[in-house]
C-alpha cells in the first residue's frame, strides 16, 4: 500500500489549524484588516529547525576509541582519544518561529467547518423546482450536487467524502457519515435550469460603531451564507459595498479590511446596491445589508424609500441588524423588522450571537422552500 506522506502531513496541518481556529476564531475574525496581500495572518507558529554546522562558534568535546592522541587531541580516561569539535549541536537552539499565513479561501473553508459544527444547521435540500425548470416533465437525475433530497442521496460519493473528511480531521480512515458535510445527491443537470446563477451584493455599514464584535458577527454570517449559496448555485457573482455618509463599491479584500468612521446614511447603501444590478438579468438576485440601524438625522424617510426600491429590484433582501449587546431593536431597524413580517422577499435578522445566526440561516433557507417568496 502506498503511503501518501504529503497528504497525511496536510491532514495534520489542517487539524492543528482547525483546533486553533475553534479556540481563537472570534478574536481572529474581528481584526480590522482581516486580509493582507490576499492572506490571513494567524498567531499559530511553525518551527523552523536549524541545519547542522561544523567549525563555527562554540567548541564541544567528543570521545571515542582510536589511536593515540595526536595534534588537536588528548588522551582521556581509559586511553580514549578526546577530540575538540566545532559547531552547534542540533538540539541546542531553535530557529525562528514562522507565523502561519492562510490564503483567504482556505481560511474561509476552515472557518466554515468550525461555524457549521457550532451552529449544527441542517443540510440544505434542493427545493421543489416550480418556476425554474424549462419543462413540466419529470426531471432526469443525471448529475451530482452537494444539495438535494434525502431520497436522492448518492451513497457511493457520500461514503468517499466521509472517508476523506475523517482522514483529514482525525487522521484515521473511518466511515463516520455526516450528511451535512459529506452528502452528495443525484440531481438534474443544472443546464436545464432557467436560473442557476446568483448575484449577491453585500452591503456593510462602516460607521464608527461597526468594529470588533460587530465585525465578527457580520463575517461569521457571511461565511455561513457562502457555504449554502455555493451549494445552491453553480455560479456566484459577488459585489461588495461599504457605506457611511456615502456608499462605495469595494473589492473583496478591501471589504474585509474596513476603516470605521463617519456617520450613517443607510439610504446610500440601498441605492448603491440597486445601481449595481444594472444589466443583470438571468440571475437570482440577493441583497445582504449589515448595519446597527442608527441612520443619520434626516435620512430615515429617504432610507425607507430606498429599502422599498431594493425590495422591488432583488428577489430577496436580508437585513442584518448587528446587535452584539442584545439591546432592543430601534431606529431604522425597527421599521425593517416590522416591514419584514408582511413583505414578500424581506428577511430581518437580529444578529446577537451564534444562536441568532442559526435562526437567521433557518429563515433564509426556508425562503427557498416557500413558493410565494422563493427567488424568481
Amino acid at each position: 500500500m502506498k503511503i501518501h506522506r504529503g497528504r497525511i502531513a496536510q491532514y495534520k496541518h489542517d487539524a492543528l489549524l482547525r483546533d486553533y481556529l475553534k479556540q481563537n476564531l472570534n478574536d481572529l475574525i474581528q481584526q480590522k484588516e482581516l486580509i493582507t496581500n490576499g492572506k490571513v495572518k494567524t498567531q499559530i507558529a511553525t518551527l523552523d529547525l536549524p541545519t547542522l554546522k561544523f567549525g563555527e562558534e562554540a567548541q564541544y568535546v567528543a570521545q571515542g576509541g582510536g589511536g593515540s592522541g595526536g595534534a588537536g587531541g588528548a588522551a582521556g580516561p581509559g586511553g580514549d582519544e578526546v577530540q575538540a569539535l566545532g559547531g552547534l549541536l542540533g538540539g541546542d537552539h531553535h530557529g525562528k518561529e514562522l507565523t502561519v499565513e492562510l490564503d483567504f479561501d482556505e481560511f474561509v473553508r476552515l472557518a466554515q467547518e468550525v461555524l457549521l459544527d457550532d451552529l449544527r444547521l441542517p443540510a440544505f435540500h434542493e427545493p421543489t423546482r416550480s418556476g425554474e425548470v424549462e419543462t413540466q416533465d419529470t426531471p432526469e437525475l443525471d448529475d451530482l450536487d452537494r444539495i438535494g433530497l434525502r431520497s436522492d442521496l448518492n451513497l457511493e460519493e457520500t461514503m468517499v467524502q466521509s472517508l476523506l473528511r475523517n482522514a483529514r480531521e482525525r487522521g484515521r480512515l473511518d466511515y463516520d457519515v455526516d450528511v451535512r458535510q459529506d452528502g452528495w445527491y443525484f440531481i438534474e443537470d443544472p443546464a436545464t435550469f432557467r436560473n442557476h446563477r446568483s448575484v449577491e451584493i453585500y452591503v456593510l455599514d462602516i460607521s464608527g460603531s461597526m468594529r470588533g464584535e460587530y465585525l465578527a458577527l457580520v463575517r461569521k454570517t457571511i461565511f455561513v451564507l457562502w457555504h449554502y449559496l455555493e451549494r445552491r448555485y453553480p455560479t456566484n457573482l459577488r459585489r461588495y459595498v461599504v457605506f457611511q455618509d456615502v456608499a462605495e463599491e469595494k473589492g473583496r479584500d478591501e471589504f474585509f479590511c474596513v476603516e470605521s468612521s463617519g456617520g450613517t446614511h443607510i439610504s446610500t447603501g440601498f441605492q448603491k446596491a440597486v445601481e449595481l444590478l444594472a444589466g443583470v438579468t438571468e440571475y437570482d438576485k440577493f441583497l445582504f445589508i449589515f448595519t446597527d440601524g442608527e441612520t443619520s438625522s434626516g435620512d430615515f424617510d429617504v432610507a425607507k424609500r430606498a429599502y422599498d426600491e431594493a425590495l422591488g429590484a432583488f428577489d430577496l433582501v436580508t437585513y442584518g441588524h448587528v446587535n452584539p449587546g442584545g439591546r432592543g431593536v430601534g431606529g431604522f431597524s425597527e421599521y425593517v423588522q416590522e416591514a419584514a413580517r408582511s413583505r414578500p422577499g424581506a428577511v430581518f435578522a437580529n444578529l446577537v450571537d451564534l444562536d441568532t445566526i442559526r435562526a437567521a440561516m433557518r429563515d433564509f433557507l426556508g425562503r427557498f422552500q416557500a413558493p410565494a417568496a422563493s427567488p424568481r
